[in-house]
């Protein structure tokens, strides 16, 4: 489900994609590192210049993912990269096009990658997709996209050299991880003494986020219910919240009444202050379906202090900017709350990381990790996971407030029961 919309500025012979730098990382099975690869792509004979990048370059990084997932020792990219490119040329036995180019970025890489990751892009972009069976994407009877696209699956009959270019991706710089870094438990409270929690779960399949979670077959219905159930553990009320009263916090102009989803407000005091939890299960899609989610987003990113999310990735559509606009109420992330922010779906570690830094900047924090910690997975996560996820990551809030305890990044990233490249970026 890779999506790297990469904006590009043609200057004579480079080409260059705006690089961001480094933030501070950390998880138990994996590390970030500056790396470098040397691609080729074919192009037609009359491509301008300034389409290379849009046209061909751009598109064929949208395969980037697949290969690096499917591997042994997996690795995913980071939407940082810079691409220059090095020359056109014409190969003098099948007088085929090509652009050779460099490409400069950070990459995600599991521990076990200490030398090089191999990179598998297409060469041909109009013609990979027919040449491609189901057998060159992972799980490809239902998942035909370019993240899933895997040339050595089992049965693919795609020829490296005339389909596809194999690549050692260097590692340039290592970045180490952190070492005993913590949440800043005592700025996740607002001004009315409060921690405002949003917990979302996508259907796995959209028509069922139509369907009481309780009514459901969905596989993440199931954890809704389990999420529900550990929260009422924990001794907090619980009321359903109406779609109008939804719909009027979110300053919506339009009607959720079509899909619009099943939210819990689970409340709990501790002395002086209030733990507010609001539980989501419905249709994270995008389009219209997706209007009531997208209101649970808004109020997150607005009056929250953590946001969890559970579900498909949306190859990077869910992004503030389209969410707002969609619901017709532009979502103003709140730049003087410290929040946590946790995407566990496919790849978020390339879509929802850097954008929402990006949301959260400001003059005081030009990088956006002062008031940010944002908690992706590198690789497609399993729905078998998304409950432990969730608890996990919540808990420690919980107990600080109850007792004062606080966890460690380190000892919370390490507590997850099956990790996916599973880091937190931005905990300085």
């Amino acid at each position: 489900m890779l999506r790297c919309l990469l904006a590009a500025a043609l200057t004579s012979s480079l080409l260059l994609l705006t690089c961001a730098p480094a933030s501070a990382y950390y998880s138990k099975d994996s590390y970030e590192a500056d790396v470098a690869f040397t691609g080729m792509v074919e192009i037609a004979d009359d491509t301008p210049d300034f389409l290379i990048m849009p046209s061909f370059i751009s598109r064929q990084l949208l395969y980037l993912a697949g290969p690096l997932q499917a591997a042994p020792h997996k690795a995913a990219a980071k939407s940082n990269g810079e691409v220059h490119v090095l020359e056109k040329y014409r190969d003098s036995k099948t007088a085929k096009l090509y652009v050779r180019y460099r490409y400069d970025g950070t990459f995600v890489l599991d521990n076990g990658i200490q030398g090089v990751a191999k990179v598998r892009l297409p060469l041909n972009l109009d013609a990979i997709w027919d040449r491609s069976s189901d057998d060159c994407f992972s799980w490809g009877s239902r998942y035909r996209m370019a993240y899933f696209w895997d040339p050595l699956g089992k049965g693919c009959k795609l020829v490296e050299g005339v389909d596809y270019f194999t690549a050692d991706a260097t590692i340039v710089k290592k970045h180490p991880n952190t070492t005993n870094t913590t949440p800043a438990y005592e700025r996740l409270s607002n001004s009315n003494g409060e921690i405002r929690i949003v917990l979302t779960f996508g259907a796995d399949h959209d028509e069922n986020g139509k369907v009481a979670p309780d009514k459901n077959t969905d596989y993440n219905a199931a954890n809704y219910l389990d999420t529900r159930k550990f929260l009422l553990s924990q001794g907090f009320s619980v009321r359903a919240v109406p779609v109008d009263e939804r719909a009027r916090e979110c300053g919506t102009t339009k009607p959720l009444a079509a899909s619009p989803g099943y939210v819990e407000e689970f409340t709990r005091k501790d002395g002086g202050r209030r733990i507010i939890v609001r539980l989501f299960w419905g249709v994270t899609d995008i389009g219209d379906e997706g209007n009531a989610f997208f209101c649970m987003a808004k109020e997150a990113a607005e009056r929250g202090s953590m946001f969890l999310y559970a579900g498909h990735s949306r190859v990077g559509l869910l992004d503030l900017k389209y969410m707002g606009d969609q619901i017709g109420s532009p979502i103003k992330m709140n730049q003087d709350q410290y929040q946590i922010y946790g995407f566990f779906g496919c790849s978020s570690y390339n879509y929802y990381n850097r954008s929402y830094f990006e949301a959260k900047a400001s003059k005081a924090d030009p990088d956006g990790t002062r008031n940010a910690d944002i908690i992706t997975n590198g690789v497609t996560g399993s729905f078998g996971s998304m409950t432990d996820f969730m608890i996990k990551t919540m808990i420690p809030v919980f107990n600080w407030s109850a007792h004062g305890t606080k966890m460690t990044w380190q000892q919370i990233m390490n507590s997850y029961s099956k990790n996916f490249l599973t880091g937190v970026n931005g905990d300085q």
